[in-house]
């Protein structure tokens, strides 16, 4: 079972076309190429700040007494990436007025997607199944789930 964090963009409405769905998981491509993730996700300055990162890691490395603290530095770097780069993607568009409207535990997108897409025989939308937390519910709690290892504002 897999995370799936469903955004809509800024005005828009729950079940709008526009909504990204986005999977919380490890990437092997973040993992061995962390810049050029980051930077296909349109997040600049996580991938600036992971660029500069790897490059100090990188000359320390050349050092003959620091050489494996610089390799751990390129591998930490990456390892970071992969890990969280979906949370930086989420936070980067929340910053430009996304907003989360679910998140769903799905086997794969498309039955995430059939969950979102949901909604009773007369049209109105149904009650959301368990695997389906809105987000709503979710800021109404004092500590809401953490997405990752990195907190959010009220993060662990």
């Amino acid at each position: 079972m897999a995370t799936f964090l469903v955004l809509i963009p800024p005005g828009g409405k729950p079940k709008d076309e526009n909504a990204r769905i986005i999977r919380d998981r490890f990437s092997w491509i973040a993992l061995f190429l962390p810049v050029v993730w980051l930077l296909w996700h349109r997040a600049w300055l996580a991938a600036a700040l992971a660029f500069a990162v790897q490059a100090l890691g990188s000359a320390v490395a050349d050092h003959p007494v620091f050489g494996l603290a610089g390799l751990g530095v390129c591998l930490a770097t990456s390892l970071l990436v992969a890990l969280e780069g979906p949370s930086m993607v989420v936070a980067g568009l929340t910053r430009r007025g996304w907003t989360v409207d679910a998140v769903i535990v799905a086997d794969d997108r498309a039955t995430a997607e059939e969950i979102y897409d949901m909604e009773t025989p007369a049209g109105e939308a149904g009650p959301r199944e368990r695997t389906l937390l809105p987000a709503a519910e979710t800021s109404e709690r004092r500590h809401a789930p953490m997405l990752g290892l990195v907190g959010f504002k009220e993060g662990r």
